[in-house]
């Protein structure tokens, strides 16, 4: 089944750095019925917040700011892969801020529907 197949590979979008939040809007709009697809979106969302806030530790410190941005890229690629593959791998340190992420008011406010009731996370 072709949804079978698409879906990770859009999870997998949900973790490119910057252009996170576009693939997130896609997901979830998409697919907010599916468990694994809103998993990712949460984590998408969530590891945005952390490259945008790696930009101020950049510039407060090169050298901590540089060794962060890698940590952060190899973690980053790491979780895209696993989400690829099908697999939900917690990002360290990033599940606690992921929960905070109301994406089914997101959906709710952009779609102007109730999210889909099958799924509550």
């Amino acid at each position: 089944m072709l949804r079978d197949r698409i879906v990770p590979i859009l999870s997998a979008l949900c973790y490119v750095p910057f252009a996170s939040v576009v693939f997130c809007l896609v997901v979830l709009l998409r697919y907010p019925h599916s468990s694994f697809a809103v998993y990712h979106v949460r984590q998408g969302l969530a590891l945005f917040f952390v490259w945008f806030f790696s930009l101020f530790l950049l510039s407060s410190s090169l050298f901590f700011g540089l060794i962060f941005w890698l940590v952060l890229f190899f973690f980053t690629f790491k979780t895209g892969f696993m989400a690829l593959r099908g697999d939900k791998f917690a990002f360290p340190y990033l599940q606690n801020l992921a929960a905070f992420i109301p994406v089914e008011k997101i959906y709710s406010h952009l779609t102007g529907r109730a999210f889909p009731s099958s799924f509550i996370s």
